[in-house]
């Protein structure tokens, strides 16, 4: 099933590279028009000229860091100015271990090594950082009567591990933030729900070169960032109407499915609290 998303417009934070790149270009492949939001030039200018080759969707990209509030208000607004009006809203940006150290999957950092800097820094971005771009967004959905918050976090089990602070702590206040906000936008017809890829992937997150199949150490599978696109399309569709508080995993969706099923099979509660979809 093709799912057609002409006519929203969507706002994505570190849209340029990574897991945000193959999400950018999921929406415009299925006609959204997209705002790629990134601190890196060379990473937002490229991303245009992709979803140009597209030849659907539009995108409009530009500098903003979600760790500063006027940025994330300047962010929203430029959809607006741009494009009319913000539907969609992906919080993907975000800082991982690599700041603590470019070996941590190697040799385990200790909590007691992690400096305030880098605490602070990965914090602010991870966790932060949507909670800036959703306040600035949401009014502007609850005034239309309809919108989606995707936050992008990691699974359980790395929001724990040993050697993963601060990106694990990060990434569970966002799932703990999406569960509260997910509640405090109940009736409006805006929802909040998580999108995993379900394990390590092949981007800038993880220390040593794309491609190695061995990146993080581990001999875990490295999953492409395509696993993000069928759920993130889908999420962004009037298809997921009263779907709120799940969490999705990208490498459980299986797209010989219809998309409910899929989302049935690739869906937890947010929060750790046992509920159907």
């Amino acid at each position: 099933m093709t799912i057609d998303l002409s006519g929203k417009v969507a706002l994505i934070t570190g849209g340029g590279r990574g897991l945000g790149r193959a999400m950018t270009l999921a929406l415009a492949d299925a006609g959204a028009d997209v705002v790629v939001a990134g601190h890196i030039p060379h990473d937002i200018e490229p991303i245009k000229h992709d979803v140009a080759q597209l030849g659907k969707g539009r995108c409009h990209a530009l500098l903003a860091d979600v760790r500063k509030p006027d940025n994330c208000d300047r962010a929203v607004q430029a959809a607006i100015d741009r494009f009319g009006k913000l539907d969609i809203l992906v919080n993907n940006a975000g800082l991982g271990m690599t700041l603590v150290s470019p070996t941590f999957t190697a040799t385990p950092p200790k909590f007691w090594t992690v400096t305030p800097d880098a605490w602070r820094s990965i914090m602010d971005t991870n966790a932060n950082g949507p909670f800036n771009m959703s306040r600035a967004a949401a009014p502007h959905m609850i005034k239309n009567g309809w919108g989606r918050i995707i936050n992008v976090t990691t699974g359980v089990e790395t929001m724990q591990r040993r050697g993963y602070t601060p990106y694990g702590p990060s990434k569970a206040a966002l799932e703990a933030a999406s569960c509260a906000w997910a509640a405090d936008l109940e009736g409006t017809g805006v929802t909040v729900n998580i999108l995993v890829p379900g394990g390590p992937t092949d981007t800038d997150i993880l220390p040593g070169r794309k491609g190695d199949p061995n990146r993080d150490g581990t001999g875990r599978e490295i999953l492409s960032p395509d696993v993000m696109k069928a759920p993130v399309v889908w999420l962004a569709s009037a298809l997921s109407d009263g779907i709120t508080a799940y969490c999705f995993t990208g490498r459980n969706w299986d797209a010989s499915l219809t998309p409910r099923d899929a989302a049935e099979r690739a869906a937890r509660p947010a929060g750790f609290v046992e509920r159907a979809l």
